[in-house]
């Protein structure tokens, strides 16, 4: 393993140990997030992921999974996070090994089995066990880095230490993430998940130099995490990386919809007169659906949103 791969696993050591603090998203290291924070299964049939390509942003791997459902076999995962790739091969590993309930124990941590009840099993070095061969052959470095702190660390300190702890309950994941919706799903993403190899490109997205162009671009939430001006030189810029036609998530938008009245102490993007304003000539739709607190609360009132920029056909 080279230097690079070496000081990346001594830090994610001294972070689940508390011998160093983790910088956060502003510095060099951030935490892992367990899964996405998005209701990914309300906007995922917006776009044509069939045979199509995706860059997409998020540490959790759940984009990827759930897009590698829609037949999408080229992806790219642009990450500040540089745990992004382990963590996807360990959730590949499980994935194709475990059972659905196996995989929920493992990695669920907040509530599992109930409300309130923190999951004394999760990250179980017992049930790594049992995948971890399958790990090696997915990617080597990324046994070496799970291998190593599983036989060093305790594996409750490994979930609690390294990952975000935004984390909705177990029943609200399902419904986020369309291949854990039910057993059925689970049992497909096993036979999608198996050839998906994505390319990680482990860097800040505002600074990055890609080198292609994409049929599709997921920006998460990004848009919550700076001003709108800012947002929109980000758009300029992955314009020119998107595909004729294709399709981009600009920016997903919690308890939101068109009719919702802005507050002083929200993001900027949640302006939405003002977010209009500066980003008018991008924002082809503003689409709302059950969001996750609707989820949460059995609420279909409730709502999320995403803001799509389509790229026009130049003939």
């Amino acid at each position: 393993m080279d230097k690079k791969f070496n000081l990346l696993y001594r830090k994610a050591y001294g972070i689940v140990t508390n011998k160093i603090v983790n910088l956060g998203d502003a510095g060099i290291f951030s935490w892992i997030y367990p899964f996405t924070t998005e209701n990914i299964n309300g906007y995922i049939n917006m776009f044509d992921l069939e045979n199509k390509s995706l860059l997409t942003i998020g540490s959790s791997g759940d984009q990827v999974i759930n897009a590698s459902l829609k037949n999408c076999k080229d992806i790219t995962v642009l990450d500040i996070n540089p745990f992004t790739k382990f963590y996807f091969y360990l959730k590949k590993a499980a994935l194709l090994t475990l059972d659905y309930k196996e995989f929920a124990k493992f990695f669920c941590y907040e509530d599992y089995p109930k409300v309130f009840k923190l999951n004394s099993e999760t990250f179980s070095l017992d049930s790594y066990k049992t995948f971890k061969s399958n790990l090696k052959e997915l990617d080597l470095e990324s046994f070496i880095f799970w291998d190593t702190l599983f036989n060093n660390c305790k594996s409750i300190d490994i979930r609690k230490n390294l990952f975000e702890h935004d984390e909705e309950r177990l029943s609200v994941v399902k419904e986020m993430n369309l291949y854990l919706k039910d057993e059925d799903m689970f049992n497909k993403s096993k036979i999608k998940i198996k050839n998906i190899n994505p390319k990680f490109i482990i860097g800040n997205i505002f600074t990055a130099k890609l080198e292609r162009k994409y049929d599709n671009i997921f920006l998460s939430n990004l848009g919550t995490y700076c001003s709108v001006e800012t947002l929109k030189v980000l758009i300029d810029k992955l314009s020119l990386n998107l595909n004729e036609d294709g399709k981009m998530l600009m920016c997903y938008l919690y308890r939101t919809t068109m009719n919702t009245k802005y507050r002083d102490e929200w993001d900027p993007i949640y302006d939405l007169d003002k977010t209009f304003e500066v980003l008018g000539d991008y924002i082809t739709s503003f689409e709302s659906f059950q969001g996750v607190q609707g989820l949460k609360f059995e609420d279909e009132n409730m709502k999320d949103s995403v803001m799509i920029y389509q790229k026009k056909r130049t003939d």
